[in-house]
């Protein structure tokens, strides 16, 4: 019997412990710093984002690709991978957004400090990761923001807090 029960005991301890250990595992393989790229190839991102109304630089095209990238691994689970947002879950569409197409700052604030449904990622992405996702954000899906969200100005916009 006591056999038995201490069975019992480690099992439902293994309960316990077994999402934690999944949530330690998936957190280890990912890159904290929200910099994780694909291979790129300015030739390809070329043909992806220049129009003729604008054209973009190498760098220009690597942010938008990496962004890209990190826009799938880390918000398409909400705000699905075409931009168009999951009712379900209160996740707004970023395609069209007034948001995603507005003020550059709150767009930062919104992602760095949570708003509504939306969590908060100020410990989950540094400043080069939100950046190069929210330059994807602003240009994706037709927002044709024609502009690249610079790091200087999601450091200080966490800095100031929100």
């Amino acid at each position: 019997m006591q056999i038995r029960n201490h069975s019992c005991t480690v099992v439902r301890r293994m309960k316990q412990v077994i999402p934690v250990m999944v949530l330690l595992v998936l957190t280890a393989c990912s890159d904290p710093s929200g910099t994780d790229t694909e291979l790129f190839d300015p030739g390809m991102a070329a043909q992806t984002w220049n129009t003729a109304d604008k054209v973009w630089n190498t760098d220009e095209l690597e942010i938008l690709e990496n962004g890209k990238s990190l826009y799938k691994s880390r918000c398409s689970g909400c705000h699905q991978q075409a931009g168009t947002g999951s009712t379900t879950i209160g996740a707004p569409a970023l395609k069209g957004s007034a948001v995603a197409r507005g003020s550059t700052d709150i767009l930062i604030r919104t992602v760095l400090f949570g708003r509504g449904s939306m969590p908060a990622f100020r410990m989950s992405l540094d400043d080069a990761g939100l950046a190069r996702i929210l330059s994807y954000v602003r240009n994706a899906w037709g927002n044709d923001m024609q502009d690249i969200v610079r790091v200087s100005r999601v450091a200080a916009i966490r800095t100031a807090g929100g």
